[in-house]
């Protein structure tokens, strides 16, 4: 009797869980929503295949009607509709799908514009370029019955985070790109065609297309610099020739019908361009630094960060001129040329946040930690604890607020702390006020670095012509021969000049 009534509990207790988990699963049940897959653009003439299979929510029974336009017979009664136009325009695809749940009959319905082309033409354009601009340069697109795709990320405070986020772009539409007889860049420098060529690497369908078509490279300075650096990612890409042209060729380009006709019109309007071909984009052996610089550059090294690099003899030229001539007092040469690049990666306003609060945060902790008895190794190692717990907050801080960071910014921020130590330990041996001082000192004059490194004109030269970094020794030379009074000594013993001069 007692294995009965444990077995008729049992019963009750699954049929109820059972009911409980069946009431759980119908609250759960998501609403019919249809999903149409497949291309946004397509050319007149060529079949787009449409796809249902990625609707949510799907009972039984389940029936497909597509839709064109205002036509009242379904094209399609499969969850696949292939159509092939026969004009350019807009054209409306509508899918209405009816499913049976827990037999009661739902029906939803979406609706998808798909762009038929004549002549498309792509332009990929970082945050710098307006918005208006680009609507501006649409119309004239459209009026020309050209199909200007435009793709063109959010704008992001972070030099080195554009060209990642116009790779990530790239990737995630990389239909955009396709059936386009021209691809224009505008962005500064290298860096727009560096993330295609990084977005594009793995893609071997699309890296076989790109070479039917041509690069339009849109430069605001001189074109023979860009033109140079364009033949490093020219003989990864390998499309039928990059065009380095200035902004005002774009209109040429939509009114013109074939790339010839661009290019005579080009030269009856007596704009410049420079073509880099196959003929053109040969290695040079005998240009090292250059040859090496491109090698970086076909096998995905960043532009931005061989820039960087090229760039740090720059910094320790600048920074030796303000210590050698100038007299100003800093943590050495090595730290302000590491806050100098840091900035350089992040950002000076980010850049300089985030030193502030490592410098904040370990005098914090070494101010708390005073009253403890501990030897210094042990001591620096908490403060580094500390410090990277503040760089964690800070970096979900800036992800709230949308502020991207590169892949690299963690190591960036890291270096960057080495700064706090310094100050720590002139603190210790003489006194905050020389801490504060050289701090202060070691900061501006890494923004100062910044301020001028940062000129376009300067880092396309150096890019084209990375040779010329070997001038900077020629500099550094020149300064190690200074025996004269620095700029500040002069104020700091303006009396004793003043007493030497009346005697």
């Amino acid at each position: 009797m007692r294995i009965l009534s444990s077995i008729i509990i049992a019963l009750t207790m699954s049929t109820s869980v059972a009911a409980q988990s069946g009431e759980l699963v119908e609250q759960e049940r998501l609403p019919l929503t249809p999903v149409i897959s497949g291309p946004e653009d397509i050319a007149v003439g060529r079949t787009v295949v449409l796809d249902a299979s990625a609707s949510v929510g799907l009972g039984e029974n389940t029936s497909y009607r597509w839709y064109r336009d205002n036509i009242p017979q379904p094209i399609s009664r499969t969850v696949e509709a292939v159509y092939t136009p026969q004009k350019d325009g807009i054209t409306l695809i509508r899918l209405e799908i009816r499913t049976t749940i827990d037999g009661e009959v739902v029906e939803s319905q979406e609706q998808r514009a798909i762009t038929v082309y004549t002549r498309k033409i792509a332009l990929i354009a970082d945050p710098s370029v307006s918005v208006d601009k680009l609507q501006i340069h649409r119309q004239t697109a459209e009026d020309e019955g050209v199909y200007l795709r435009i793709l063109q990320p959010e704008i992001s405070s972070v030099p080195l985070g554009i060209e990642e986020a116009l790779v990530n772009l790239i990737k995630e539409q990389p239909a955009a790109l396709a059936g386009a007889e021209s691809i224009i860049i505008w962005s500064e420098g290298i860096t727009g065609l560096q993330a295609l060529m990084r977005a594009l690497e793995e893609d071997t369908d699309r890296m076989q297309a790109i070479k039917n078509q041509t690069i339009v490279l849109i430069s605001e300075g001189g074109l023979q610099t860009l033109a140079r650096t364009a033949k490093g990612p020219f003989s990864v890409l390998k499309p039928n020739r990059i065009i380095v042209t200035h902004k005002v060729a774009i209109n040429p380009l939509m009114s013109s019908k074939t790339l010839e006709g661009f290019i005579s019109e080009l030269q009856k309007r007596d704009n410049e361009y420079l073509i880099v071909d196959s003929s053109s984009a040969g290695l040079r052996p005998w240009n090292l630094l250059a040859s090496l610089v491109n090698y970086m550059l076909i096998n995905g090294v960043s532009s931005q960060t061989v820039i960087l690099l090229l760039m740090l003899p720059v910094i320790a030229m600048i920074l030796a001129f303000l210590k050698q001539v100038i007299g100003i007092t800093t943590f050495g040469l090595y730290t302000p040329s590491i806050v100098a690049l840091s900035f350089l990666a992040l950002g000076w306003p980010i850049g300089l946040t985030f030193l502030l609060f490592i410098l904040t945060t370990g005098y914090a902790t070494r101010a708390f930690m005073r009253r403890w008895r501990m030897l210094y190794i042990p001591k620096v190692a908490i403060i580094i604890t500390v410090v990277s717990i503040t760089l964690l907050l800070l970096l979900g801080l800036g992800t709230l607020f949308n502020i991207t960071f590169s892949r690299d910014t963690i190591f960036v921020l890291l270096i960057m702390s080495t700064l706090a130590e310094s100050f720590l330990n002139v603190k210790t041996e003489e006194g905050l006020y020389s801490a504060v001082l050289g701090t202060s000192e070691t900061i501006l004059a890494a923004m100062l670095c910044v301020f001028i490194v940062q000129w376009a004109w300067l880092q396309s030269i150096i890019l084209a012509y990375p040779e010329l970094i070997l001038l900077t020794i020629v500099v550094d030379v020149f300064l190690g021969r200074w025996s004269g009074l620095r700029l500040v000594e002069y104020f700091r013993f303006r009396e004793v000049f003043q007493h030497l001069q009346e005697e």
